[in-house]
């Protein structure tokens, strides 16, 4: 059994350390303690040590259990037996009532019918209900983030990319929104630095720049030959177009109305789902070993967002790039005071 983490953090450097520290080896121990508990002296103390720190494991006595997700090949197959036919009828509503974005932008209706409309309404759900481990509030070496994981199966690798997956850079003027699950982003081409202080520190800092640099390019409020060539490999102008935006508040304003009926709209229809769900979570292998619906219900709502992002693109919503490319880029004014919620 092969595991697949995915990592949600506040921190790029905690990320980094996650994914370091998740080799095969300790994938491996994961993946045994997700088939049943183990005994806590089968276990290297210097793993468990690390696992608890990052609440993948928690202790009862002397057996080692799982805090967090790990949906295996069958869970996966319940699940998305359940949740293919939500996400269709989701999106049908999604079409109806965000029909203020159809003369929009595709960059538009993406970020803000897609991450802001759809997300926030998931995301409106676990508030409202009450559920979800207050992870975003975790302290200690691996403050603020939780690792999930999914068993790589051909059930996994059948489900479409995760679409409307979101990560941004905040600037001093505007935030940068990359939406996709991978492709050409200037995010990513520092990635690779090597992992000294004094290189992630150059890397975040030039990050925060190029975030204002571009908005201001967009804008027209400077010009730059050299850095509107570095947009052309960023994925942000091709065709002597932008193929991106700048949310500002005139443009939110316009849209606000839609985006909040989208939000209305998921955040009903799956407050009704939320038994059904609670159920479906119990009676996978991490429910019935005692991993509660709260440690899990971020992750699934993953399971739903790819889902649905899915049909909107089947049934005609969404009509960006990002299947064929893997990324979109989107800017926002950071005076737009209802998209702050997104910032790091």
């Amino acid at each position: 059994m092969k595991l697949k983490p995915t990592i949600a953090s506040y921190s790029g450097e905690i990320t980094d350390k996650i994914e370091a520290y998740l080799n095969d080896r300790v994938l491996d121990i994961i993946a045994g303690v997700a088939v049943s508990p183990k005994n806590r002296e089968t276990i290297p103390p210097d793993v468990l040590t690390e696992l608890l720190a990052m609440h993948i494991f928690k202790e009862k006595g002397q057996l080692v259990m799982l805090d967090t997700t790990v949906f295996l090949e069958k869970d996966i197959k319940m699940i998305l037996e359940t949740v293919t036919p939500l996400a269709q009828e989701l999106s049908c509503k999604i079409l109806d009532c965000g029909g203020g974005l159809h003369q929009a932008s595709p960059e538009i209706t993406s970020f803000l019918g897609g991450v802001i409309g759809v997300g926030q309404g998931m995301g409106s759900v676990i508030a409202k209900e009450n559920i979800g481990v207050d992870w975003k509030h975790y302290t200690g070496k691996y403050a603020r983030s939780k690792t999930d994981f999914d068993e790589i199966c051909p059930a996994y690798s059948s489900m479409s990319p995760d679409y409307l997956n979101k990560s941004v850079i905040q600037g001093e003027r505007y935030t940068a929104v990359f939406i996709g699950p991978i492709g050409q982003a200037f995010k990513t081409f520092t990635f690779d630095m090597n992992s000294t202080d004094l290189s992630r520190r150059y890397r975040e800092d030039l990050n925060k720049f190029l975030v204002d640099a571009y908005a201001k390019l967009i804008t027209g409020e400077i010009q730059n030959q050299a850095l509107l060539r570095s947009a052309q490999t960023a994925n942000l102008y091709k065709h002597s177009r932008w193929r991106t935006v700048v949310i500002t508040n005139d443009i939110f304003q316009k849209y606000e109305n839609s985006v909040n009926l989208i939000t209305e709209a998921v955040t009903a229809y799956y407050g009704e789902k939320m038994d059904d769900i609670n159920k479906l979570l119990i009676a996978t292998s991490g429910g019935r070993n005692g991993v509660p619906p709260a440690n899990m219900i971020l992750h699934f709502w993953r399971y739903i967002r790819r889902t649905t992002a899915a049909e909107l693109y089947r049934n005609g919503f969404l009509i960006d790039t990002i299947p064929e490319e893997g990324t979109l880029t989107v800017f926002y004014e950071n005076n737009v005071g209802p998209l702050r919620r997104l910032l790091i």
